[in-house]
């Protein structure tokens, strides 16, 4: 199936089973990795949905950028133990 035809769920179940394997950093490195980018669409909306349920999977707590219903990515943030803080608006 190529990219074109694959749905939101399909792309989203492909991105959170890559995430599977990655580290706890490597899901915030993800993370990091979508400050600033400005692209829009149903990919985009898949592994942002991915993103989430993996630190949500993790028990990972990202309540400094987000909630059930919605998520910031305005800043970088770092992972200390199983919670997530904001970088400096500096760094």
């Amino acid at each position: 199936m190529d990219w074109n035809t694959k749905s939101q769920k399909e792309l989203f179940d492909e991105y959170n089973q890559r995430m599977d394997s990655s580290s706890d950093e490597d899901v915030v490195e993800a993370f990091n990795g979508q400050v600033g980018n400005q692209g829009s669409g149903m990919a985009k909306m898949a592994y942002l949905s991915a993103l989430r349920a993996q630190l949500t999977k993790r028990k990972i707590d990202f309540s400094a950028v987000g909630n059930s219903e919605s998520m910031s990515y305005a800043y970088k943030v770092i992972l200390k133990g199983k919670k997530i803080f904001i970088l400096s608006k500096n760094d």
